[in-house]
């Protein structure tokens, strides 16, 4: 049997499935990575707001029934301020961790489609193998056939 023609072309094939699948699974786990950092900034931020409004009514506690300067009462404003600030950081590093998460998950489903692609890709030239393979049999057994009709002694009549 002839070798398959296309059979570089198959192996080109195979090999970009394996690499989309590599892709694919570079992605998924950056996917993963990108979720349990978002996760994470979530909690910081949860934790960190519970902790500030204690400490805020701690302050506030502190200095209830004092009297403070303007310099003290600057610095009490700032202090209050400054645990705001701290908040609003890590809100917007919460909301840069779910945009990264959103970005991983579909460069995750982009590199899922290219699998998909790949191996229907892969899928037309094996199925174009086993009909030219098909096609090769019959060829063989047909030019088996024609040999032996070659080969058998011809009929003549009254050689019985």
């Amino acid at each position: 049997m002839n070798a398959y023609p296309l059979a570089p072309l198959a192996r080109v094939r195979q090999i970009r499935e394996d690499a989309a699948r590599a892709e694919y699974a570079a992605r998924a786990r950056a996917h993963t990575a990108a979720a349990r950092e978002a996760r994470e900034r979530e909690q910081a931020l949860e934790a960190y707001r519970i902790w500030r409004v204690k400490e805020e009514n701690r302050r506030y506690q502190a200095v209830l029934h004092q009297s403070l300067g303007r310099k003290e009462l600057e610095a009490f404003k700032e202090g209050i301020a400054a645990l705001r600030d701290r908040d609003a950081v890590l809100r917007a590093e919460a909301e840069r961790a779910r945009e990264a998460e959103k970005d991983a998950a579909l460069a995750r489903d982009k590199a899922a489609e290219a699998v998909k692609r790949a191996r229907g890709d892969k899928e037309k030239i094996s199925e174009h193998r086993d009909r030219w393979r098909m096609g090769e049999l019959r060829e063989a057994e047909r030019a088996e056939d024609l040999e032996m009709e070659e080969f058998s002694a011809p009929k003549q009549p009254g050689w019985e």
